[in-house]
């Protein structure tokens, strides 16, 4: 399916109530003046930035895509701006971006970044949204393991509709050498009260050897 079908695909297999849900967000984020966006999964995510933004012991976390309503997150770190990064493959968002920005996909982060540098990276949108089948995918993991710490924290966004996630994440995450946050248990995985079921996936790098992450995580 070519890129640009998917949210049309997308949109169209949901059900009626969940288009217009869908169709209302698009219009009211089009309208003069707005600055964000005010849904329930960005809710989620800023209120984990915010936390991030907290720890003192944050030295760098990489936010993966840049848009428009993405240009405040940089301020949420204040007065430590340096501690957030961006990065994005189109250089024209580049004016989205923070201070510090790479242009560059996701799955060359590893050629921009030295490894384990950074303590957390946040993928929000982007599976679905430029990355679509399971080898790229797991090329974007197995980049960020690189320059993630040992234990660092990779948060994943994703839309839980077939048209943009044709597959769970998780599998591939597992054998790219992560592992569901054991300090969220239960709450690893979050899905929010959106059209698309934005879900978000909270993993961390993992450095026992693969089979015992599989057996830990229950996978096959």
């Amino acid at each position: 399916m070519a890129p640009w079908l998917r949210p049309l695909a997308a949109w169209l297999g949901l059900p009626w109530r969940e288009r217009w849900r869908w169709l209302k967000r698009k219009l009211r984020e089009t309208l003069p003046g707005v600055e964000r966006i005010r849904s329930a999964d960005r809710a989620v995510l800023e209120a984990e930035l915010l936390g991030y933004a907290a720890d003192p012991a944050l030295r760098a976390l990489l936010f993966v895509g840049c848009e428009w309503y993405t240009r405040h997150y940089e301020g949420l770190f204040d007065p430590e701006r340096s501690r957030f990064r961006t990065i994005d493959i189109d250089p024209r968002r580049a004016r989205h971006g923070a201070s510090h920005h790479v242009v560059a996909p996701l799955q060359e982060v590893a050629a921009h970044l030295a490894p384990a540098s950074l303590d957390v990276l946040v993928c929000n949108g982007v599976y679905g949204f430029g990355i679509y089948d399971r080898d790229e995918l797991a090329r974007a993991f197995a980049a960020s393991r690189v320059v993630l710490r040992p234990g660092g924290a990779l948060l994943l966004g994703w839309n839980d509709v077939p048209a943009l996630a044709p597959f769970d994440p998780l599998e591939v995450a597992l054998a790219a050498g992560f592992a569901r946050d054991p300090a969220r248990g239960a709450g690893w995985r979050v899905r929010t009260d959106t059209p698309t079921r934005h879900t978000f996936d909270f993993y961390v790098r993992a450095d026992a050897p693969l089979c015992e992450n599989r057996r830990a995580d229950g996978a096959g």
